[in-house]
């Protein structure tokens, strides 16, 4: 099953914002619980953790961006770029 080539870079953008959307709301959800709950979170691990899931989550995004456009500018021949 091959996908339409029109709209292959375009799966692809979507996959990773939902991938990056997902790791957001996870990743702010358990800051927003080590807020409230700072008596458990006395060595910060916890935090670390969430930024890192932020952070990946938001290198995720960008990361599929860039494959998404890369694989919507090499199917175009040369013809279809002007």
């Amino acid at each position: 099953m091959r996908m339409n080539k029109r709209h292959e870079g375009q799966e692809i953008i979507n996959m990773c914002k939902w991938m990056a959307s997902v790791g957001l709301i996870v990743g702010v959800v358990l800051l927003l619980l080590i807020f409230i709950a700072s008596a458990y979170n006395k060595d910060y691990f916890l935090t670390i953790i969430s930024l890192g899931i932020i952070g990946a989550s938001m290198f995720m995004f960008v990361f599929g961006l860039f494959m998404g456009l890369l694989a919507e500018t090499y199917h175009r021949g040369p013809r279809e770029n002007v």
